[in-house]
């Protein structure tokens, strides 16, 4: 029997949140926080954790196999602290994502480290038409293509298909892996009415 293959996960979220008006890290969500429950998830099935934020702060959560650590450069955007953080990585590939997506699937996230290609170096689901770069797997490798953009003075991380060999997946293979209809694994909290929305989500879901 072949030995299951060990993967880690990334969480960013140094971001400034300026559409929330406050950080969405800390947003109350159950009993917890946003970034608690992402944290849950990804500890759920994940090797090892690694959460990057703006500033310092110790949790609960940390141990030896999820840490937290602090960007080198905040408020750089997800091209810098990505490549901060795969640095840090145990492992050869790792499934990213932020903070606020309070209802990703920690098995489809599993699942798409799985499908990463020997000679790819990233897997980006491209779900309503859009790219979901904080919904993908990162192989270690792309720290030198992060290192390239950040040189030529590139900081929109959708741009990473023109410095690294990333396989794009489509919608439609994402629905054959993920059971829910909604694909909520990809609802992001930007807004406050997005915030809004994902409270009463998370009561029917308790309610199930």
């Amino acid at each position: 029997m072949s030995k299951k293959a060990a993967y880690s996960a990334i969480v960013l979220a140094g971001g400034q949140s300026s559409r929330m008006g406050r950080p969405k890290a800390e947003l109350p969500f159950g009993a917890a926080t946003m970034l608690d429950f992402v944290v849950a998830e990804m500890m759920r099935v994940f090797d090892e954790l690694v959460v990057a934020l703006a500033k310092p702060r110790h949790y609960a959560w940390e141990t030896f196999l999820s840490r937290a650590i602090v960007d080198d450069e905040p408020g750089q955007g997800p091209v810098t602290a990505l490549a901060q953080a795969l640095r840090e990585i145990r492992y050869e590939r790792a499934f990213v994502c932020s903070c606020d997506v309070p209802f990703v699937d920690g098995n489809l996230a599993r699942k798409l480290c799985e499908m990463l290609g020997d000679n790819d170096d990233g897997l980006i689901p491209n779900v309503g038409g859009k790219l979901q770069m904080l919904h993908g797997v990162y192989r270690k490798t792309c720290v030198e293509a992060l290192a390239t953009m950040r040189i030529a003075g590139e900081d929109r991380l959708h741009r990473i298909v023109n410095f690294a060999k990333v396989r794009i997946i489509s919608e439609e293979e994402i629905r054959a892996l993920d059971p829910d209809p909604a694909l909520l694994s990809f609802f992001n909290v930007n807004t406050p009415e997005d915030y809004e929305r994902a409270l009463a989500l998370l009561d029917e879901k308790y309610k199930m």
